[in-house]
């Protein structure tokens, strides 16, 4: 290997950590919301969200620390962001981090999006049939999902193209070794 490939290589996987690092932070971000998210429902005796009954004593009503989605979206933007800034420069030997971006794009980002919509409800949401609040739609929150689906896209063309790339230089070595 000559040493301007070996450079090229390092300043690759600068910019692979670079979109990996403000990936991480933005599910950091997540992760405290729904440390805060369990925060609430203890102190709400077990309630999740104004349709759930309580399980116990309430100490405060819920939520007693509400959160509010721009701050979901913003998360969900920075890990799309992240995942862009890394995608370009994914190598077959740091596709493990490109699988393991798009898992968590598809779960915590996704789903947790959706979960947060469903507890941390809102009059100016997506209107639902339920019968307890009729007033209270789905919160925004499922935005922050919403705009994951061009970042798992992203995602999924890289690691095909890796895949490829990849098999076919396996078997021209197959093939010039036989």
């Amino acid at each position: 290997m000559t040493t301007r490939t070996a450079l090229t290589d390092v300043e690759l996987d600068r910019r692979v950590a670079r979109g990996k690092r403000v990936f991480m932070y933005a599910a950091f971000a997540m992760l405290l919301f729904f440390l805060l998210s369990l925060l609430n429902f203890v102190l709400a005796g077990g309630r999740m969200g104004l349709r759930d009954t309580a399980r116990w004593d309430e100490t405060a009503a819920w939520p007693l620390i509400p959160l509010p989605a721009f701050l979901v979206i913003a998360a969900g933007l920075a890990a799309v962001i992240g995942v862009f800034l890394a995608v370009p420069y994914f190598r077959h030997d740091t596709a493990d981090d490109l699988v393991l971006m798009g898992v968590v794009s598809i779960i915590l980002f996704g789903f947790m999006s959706l979960f947060f919509a469903g507890v941390y409800t809102s009059t100016s949401g997506i209107p639902t049939d339920f019968d307890s609040y009729p007033e209270q739609g789905v919160g925004w929150h499922w935005i922050a999902a919403a705009i994951q689906i061009p970042a798992v896209i992203a995602l999924t063309v890289r690691g095909i193209s890796l895949y490829r790339a990849h098999k076919r230089r396996k078997q021209d070595s197959h093939l010039e070794s036989a």
